[in-house]
Order: C-alpha cells, then sequence, then structure tokens
C-alpha cells in the first residue's frame, strides 16, 4: 500500500475521532472556496474579460482626459469633439482602419412604441455615428444598425435597441423591429 493511501485513512480516522474539528475545518474550506471563487468571477468580469466585440485588441479610445464614460462628473464638464473633428482625425490618421464617435449618456429617455398604447419606458442612451457598430463588429439580432448614410442632416432619424431592452422591455416583439418610437 502506497504511503498517500495509508495518509488517507489516517487522516479519516483522525476525523472520525473529533466530528467538531472536522465540521469547522470543513466550513472553514467551503467559506473560503466560496469567498475565492466570487472574488475571481468579478475580477475576470471586470479585469480580465475583454469586450464582446470582434477585434478588442485592436480599440483605442481617443480623449483628452483619462476618464471616460464614468457616471460623477460635473455638469458640462465633457471630455467631447466636436463631429467635424472626428472627421478631419479620421481622414487624416491613417493609422487607423476607421474612427467612430460615440457619447456615452447616463441619462434615461422616455421611449413609447406608436404601435402600442402603452406608457413611455425610460431607457438609457448612447448617441453614436454610423461608422460605431462596424468598427465594433456588431451585427444586428433583427432589423438594421446605423450606416454611414445615417450620419447625414438629411437622414431620418433612426434608433437601435439593445437586445436586452427588446427582450426585457418588449417581449421580443418582431413587429417592433422598423416601427415608429417616441423618445
Amino acid at each position: 500500500m502506497s504511503t498517500l493511501v495509508q495518509d488517507i485513512r489516517y487522516a479519516l480516522r483522525q476525523m472520525r475521532l473529533s466530528p467538531g474539528f472536522t465540521l469547522i475545518a470543513i466550513l472553514t474550506l467551503a467559506i473560503g472556496i466560496g469567498a475565492t471563487t466570487g472574488i475571481f468571477t468579478l475580477i475576470h468580469s471586470i479585469m480580465l474579460k475583454s469586450l464582446p466585440v470582434a477585434e478588442p485588441s485592436q480599440l483605442f479610445r481617443i480623449g483628452d482626459r483619462d476618464v471616460c464614460c464614468t457616471v460623477g462628473w460635473e455638469e458640462d464638464d465633457w471630455s467631447l469633439f466636436s463631429y467635424p473633428l472626428v472627421q478631419r482625425l479620421a481622414e487624416a490618421a491613417p493609422e487607423f482602419e476607421e474612427v467612430t464617435a460615440f457619447q456615452a449618456n447616463t441619462d434615461a429617455v422616455g421611449a413609447r412604441s406608436s404601435l402600442k398604447d402603452s406608457a413611455a419606458r425610460p431607457l438609457r442612451m448612447e448617441y453614436v455615428d454610423g461608422h460605431y457598430f462596424h468598427v465594433l463588429g456588431i451585427s444586428p439580432y433583427a432589423g438594421r444598425l446605423l450606416q454611414l448614410s445615417d450620419d447625414q442632416r438629411t437622414a431620418q432619424p433612426v434608433v437601435v435597441m439593445s437586445y436586452s431592452a427588446f427582450q426585457q422591455y418588449y417581449a421580443s416583439d418582431p413587429s417592433l423591429i422598423g416601427s415608429t418610437f417616441i423618445i
């Protein structure tokens, strides 16, 4: 018989002789393993997991501050570029395959479908340009995403709804795709 098997038998005999100590040891291990798993899950989702886009290693954020897209900025203290400046940057920087612009907004807007007689629902919004979804390599679940032609002043307003809002607030109703929303 190997020494490992002998050691395991000895440990089991000792645990049988002191059940209180055995219970406390097992509970301590369970709590330690559970806490470690929870902390790792949190760190993985926040720091280690890459963005859910096609090529996250090729994305760069350009701005005049180190903070981006966070809650708690002072009023009128925004780190934004004008859209003409973003267009000039795209033209003058051949190092970048594509340039997109977005403005994260923590405000909620009221959105109501014109197809249903329902109350407006508070939804978070973000302003993006016609390159945004293409740069991130995102495909639509249904309908279409923004296109370059939507960046023109004469273009009709277009809204892209997130898949989670489509499911949660509108029960994945396919009649909403292509319909009019009042915002």
